[in-house]
């Protein structure tokens, strides 16, 4: 097909290839090079194990040999025969994929005629980059997949480790005319924080900010400075620890460590019902003007002497008198848990297409996060977790809104839900997961993580599945984490509820039981159960629901059934599941879990083979804002959603050239936003 020969597809033709015209050569040298890859050691123990082996054949051949079932090699020649093979393997496989990639990609975009795609400028910006940060933290042609979408290669990955190091390159990459993808722990789950290099006019540089890791507590801890690639997790254990405060954002996937300039990149919402997205009115970022120059924008209220960068890079603390507290923007979202708990109001309470704020709020990577500035809470005096299972769907809303949002000092502080399907499924592929977390802890989790990911990139057959079969099939061998009574709620119960009563205020948690008890006796004895979990089983209670999304690729995965993950926000007097278009795309299983306080929902849906499931989310998409939802609500909309008109609008005056993580919410990949792409190398 490559040469247009038809004779090449016959052996003889094959023997005796025509020129360069035909496929059989290129073959040829790829595994010449990949041979050639090998260090010395290796390529003689090979020859030598092979030609003892032919020495003994020709001597003494087998009675394998003898009777025509043919020679056995000794276990020396397996063992390098092995070696060599998948090293051949590797070696060809990537340059087989680079080759589909980046020579004839379906676009065509990347391959007008016989010049480089890259310019001089581009192919000078690694060296150029490692002299700011330093040779080890630049990765060059580094390929990279999402934690659940996307992936693809970057000219170089770089990491600074200071903010001006992170400005220096910001500068060079708009120099070089390149795109750029800022990132922080890689944990997005819409696609937007790795390169796509189909339907790009430029090459990618991704400035992962994770190095940049200072906490500067102010306030007694009250208020807390932080650098772009601090953890949530890491955040959440310095407060406690050191200041008794709780942080500004807890997430389902707090065991990955995210970041904390991610959170206000997307506004995650996660699970604390009176805290509200991660959002701020403070805050240095950067951005790329209409001239092409890198400006600061700095909402820190520091007492900087003009220049923030140098001054926070000089610092390791901040004293009272370093920052104006009193004038200046907020920390956290106003009144949060007020918002919530007007629960009959036909509106969502937050979603991802909500223009509220600064520019980096909700930026999605239109801007450079360097630092923002958080809230923090004071931490209850004691706590319950409370798992409570229902017959019905009815049933756990009237409990959310008569329970764990009744009034202002008596308000859960944070109120879960899962399906039946989700227990059953973490039960199926997330028991090895919760067992994993509580072996490593969250704090050591985050490098296994990476290793998954890591290992699904290798160009070898089955690498991108071999680590979810893994855990699918030695899940069962692990005990079942939740105590008995947990488990009967599962078999028995279609609904469930995991709440968390806290004591802000004196004799909060009591009320808060109370009032259960109080709604489980007007209901028939049996449709509502609960059970109080202590020690342990509280901890792995919330791990429960935590894994769900890991769960559900494994899950997947493990029963060879395509997957589709989406997140949206209902009207908060809403109180049933969107209907699903199931004739049109039927559903195997459906998964729903919810962020129950602020009606805000996570569906992960299980189809078959032969279903279109980018058509089934554009349908769904269609279904959830004709009830007056908003999807995405917390995830982003990433490569996976087109953002409204506003929205787009909004980001396009953030980032009028289009150089900061192009295509994000469905806007143009190109240039100036471009309907087409420019050729810079060809000047077509």
């Amino acid at each position: 097909q490559g040469c247009a020969h038809n004779r090449c597809i016959d052996s003889s033709a094959a023997r005796s290839p025509r020129g360069g015209d035909c496929a059989a050569p290129l073959f040829t040298a790829m595994h010449r090079r990949a041979l050639h890859r090998l260090p010395q050691p290796p390529r003689s123990a090979l020859a030598a194990a092979l030609s003892v082996r032919s020495c003994a054949a020709a001597a003494a051949p087998s009675p394998d040999a003898q009777s025509g079932s043919g020679g056995r090699y000794g276990l020396g020649a397996v063992l390098a025969a092995a070696g060599v093979g998948t090293a051949i393997g590797v070696a060809v496989g990537d340059k087989d994929m680079r080759m589909r990639r980046l020579t004839f990609p379906p676009n065509q975009l990347r391959a007008c005629c016989d010049a480089s795609p890259e310019t001089e400028n581009q192919k000078a910006l690694p060296d150029r980059l490692a002299e700011v940060v330093g040779a080890s933290y630049v990765k060059r042609n580094y390929t990279q997949k999402g934690s659940r979408l996307g992936r693809g290669t970057s000219l170089a990955h770089v990491s600074p480790g200071t903010l001006a190091e992170a400005a220096e390159v910001l500068k060079l990459c708009v120099a070089a005319d390149v795109a750029i993808i800022p990132q922080g722990a890689n944990t997005s789950l819409t696609g937007a924080s790795v390169p796509r290099n189909e339907g790009s006019d430029r090459p990618t540089i991704v400035v992962n900010l994770r190095r940049l890791r200072k906490i500067m507590p102010l306030e007694d801890g009250k208020k807390v400075l932080c650098f772009s690639g601090v953890g949530i997790y890491d955040l959440k254990e310095k407060l406690e620890k050191e200041y008794k405060r709780d942080s500004h954002s807890i997430l389902g996937s707090i065991f990955l460590n995210p970041t904390v300039a991610a959170g206000v990149a997307f506004g995650s919402g996660g699970t604390q019902i009176r805290k509200g997205p991660a959002w701020t009115e403070r805050a240095l970022y950067l951005k790329v003007n209409a001239d092409g120059n890198v400006e600061v924008v700095n909402t820190l209220g520091l007492n900087d002497g003009g220049d923030p960068i140098a001054f926070l890079d000089s610092h390791d603390t901040l004293s009272a008198d370093a920052v104006n507290l009193k004038g200046g923007g907020i920390c956290s979202w106003p009144r949060y848990d007020d918002v919530v708990r007007a629960y009959n109001e036909n509106k969502v309470s937050r979603f991802n297409a909500d223009m509220t704020g600064i520019d980096c709020c909700r930026s999605e990577g239109k801007v450079m996060i360097l630092a923002t500035m958080h809230d923090t809470f004071d931490i209850p005096k004691k706590s319950q977790i409370v798992w409570v299972a229902c017959k019905d769907l009815a049933a756990a809303h009237a409990l959310k809104r008569q329970v764990a949002l009744k009034s202002k000092d008596c308000t859960a502080k944070s109120c879960e839900y899962m399906n039946k399907e989700v227990y059953d499924g973490v039960d199926r592929a997330g028991r090895i997961l919760v067992k994993m977390i509580e072996l490593v802890g969250m704090q050591r989790l985050e490098p296994l993580w990476n290793l998954k990911l890591s290992i699904e990139m290798i160009p070898l057959p089955f690498t991108n599945i071999i680590c979810d079969k893994f855990l699918y099939w030695f899940n069962n061998v692990i005990p079942h984490p939740l105590p008995q009574q947990l488990r009967d709620f599962g078999t028995d119960y279609d609904h469930h509820m995991l709440m968390e009563f806290a004591e802000y205020s004196d004799g909060e948690v009591q009320r808060l039981r109370d009032s259960l008890d109080q709604f489980v006796a007007q209901h028939p004895e049996g449709h509502i159960k609960y059970h109080i979990c202590e020690g342990k089983d509280a901890s792995r209670a919330n791990l429960w629901r935590f894994v769900v999304a890991p769960a559900f690729r494994t899950y997947c995965i493990g029963k060879g059934m395509q997957g589709l993950s989406i997140d949206y926000a209902l009207p908060k007097k809403f109180s049933e599941y969107p209907a699903m278009p199931e004739k049109q795309f039927p559903i195997q299983n459906r998964w729903v879990y919810s962020h129950f306080g602020c009606n805000v929902y996570h569906e992960d849906l299980v189809f078959g083979p032969e279903v279109d499931v980018h058509a089934a989310k554009k349908e769904i998409k269609h279904t959830v804002e004709n009830l007056g939802g908003k999807l995405p609500a917390e995830h982003g909309h990433g490569t996976e959603y087109r953002a409204p008109a506003n929205m787009q609008e909004r980001w396009r005056k953030m980032d009028p050239l289009n150089v900061m993580n192009p295509g994000v919410g469905g806007t143009s990949a190109f240039k100036g936003y471009s309907d087409s792409p420019a050729h810079v190398a060809c000047a077509h």
